[in-house]
């Protein structure tokens, strides 16, 4: 029984390991995740994605929706409450202006209410013995209240909200033309326009500007590794308190390991930083997470992803737990296969050319 089990796992192990090319796969951009704590959602937040552009004057339509717990309290000089559910969804299009030139418009739409994962999320800290005392605080499932002070002056107080715009936000990317040993490398920019609601904690009330590089590397067939790096300059001050502000930095890593042709699984990783400066974790604090999900692609036309997002770092300044689904559409896309990246995959020797110059065999039947 275990020679059988060991030739089965060798012979799975060879099956997983054959010489394939990219396009066997249908690899997906990774999940556009991004800092998804309410008070990180004021600003321009890029959402993560790769590095390859569409074929010049092809669209695609994208929609994501996230629904996060959000729980924090008050916290040395900051006077608080969050306890809510918060439903982030997005409408996004891409369009490929140019070869390597690709221009996206996002709206975001938020709302605010009392939310269903509180059971869910209470029983897996149990489970695990991870309970966060704050819960105890709050009945499942309630809007508890979205205010924030400092010094008793009450600088954000935000009630639910029911599906509403947030910020606009016009982007760029340009594909670099590299050599195919590397990674592929894309520049990316994006300006975020004031259309959401400050009062209502659906945007800033200002512009935001930001920068960064995406890169994607394929070490293996079956693996492709995508990074992200991005600055952002939010402008300030914001709120009736006139808080100042820092720039913001951003990195986000994903491995997707393709199942089959059309399944792939997926490690998500990211860190974000703060733009206050306030002296207390809830508006300061970096956060850290990860992300595990599957992805499934019908063609190159249609994808569907679907990732849990877990925070590492404290609730008071990252979403407790997110879950979210995105699709992207490109309804008039044309099979096409991108050039692979990374180092040469293993291919069959084609057998060797016939010699043209043979003497061809006889045909018809044999002379007496």
């Amino acid at each position: 029984m275990r020679t059988a089990l060991s030739w089965v796992g060798v012979g799975l192990l060879l099956l997983a390991a054959r010489a394939t090319t990219a396009s066997e796969f249908l690899f997906q951009p990774p999940v556009p995740t991004r800092n998804f704590a309410p008070l990180q959602l004021l600003f321009l937040n890029p959402p993560f994605e790769h590095a390859a552009t569409l074929p010049a004057g092809e669209l695609a339509l994208l929609l994501q929706t996230a629904e996060s717990s959000i729980i924090a309290t008050s916290q040395g000089r900051i006077d608080a409450t969050l306890k809510f559910e918060q439903n982030r969804t997005d409408f996004g299009a891409r369009y490929a202006v140019l070869e390597g030139w690709e221009l996206g418009l996002d709206l975001p739409f938020i709302s605010r209410y009392g939310g269903f994962l509180d059971p869910a999320i209470d029983w897996v800290e149990r489970v695990f013995g991870a309970e966060n005392p704050e819960r105890s605080l709050f009945k499942d499932n309630t809007f508890g209240g979205y205010v924030v002070a400092q010094n008793d002056q009450v600088f954000l107080d935000a009630g639910r909200a029911a599906f509403e715009p947030g910020d606009l936000v016009l982007s760029v990317k340009h594909g670099l033309d590299l050599p195919r040993a590397w990674p592929r490398l894309a520049l990316r920019g994006a300006i975020k326009f004031p259309t959401g609601d400050p009062d209502k904690a659906l945007g800033s009330g200002e512009p935001d500007f930001g920068a960064g590089l995406a890169a994607d590397y394929q070490p293996w067939s079956r693996l492709m590794l995508y990074g992200n790096v991005n600055l952002v300059y939010p402008v300030g001050p914001i709120t009736s308190a006139c808080l100042t502000l820092n720039p913001i930095v951003t990195e986000s890593f994903a491995a997707h390991l393709a199942l089959s042709r059309r399944w792939t699984a997926m490690l998500h990783q990211a860190t974000y930083t703060s733009p206050f400066h306030a002296g207390a974790a809830l508006l300061d604090g970096t956060v850290v997470e990860l992300g595990l999900g599957l992805g499934w692609a019908w063609d190159e036309r249609f994808g569907a992803q679907l990732l849990a997002i877990q925070n590492m770092s404290g609730v008071e300044q990252s979403a407790d737990f997110t879950i979210m689904l995105a699709l992207q559409w490109a309804p008039w896309a044309k099979p096409t296969t991108l050039p692979d990246v990374g180092p040469p995959l293993p291919h069959a020797v084609a057998p060797p050319a016939a010699d043209s110059s043979a003497p061809l065999p006889p045909v018809g039947p044999p002379t007496p």
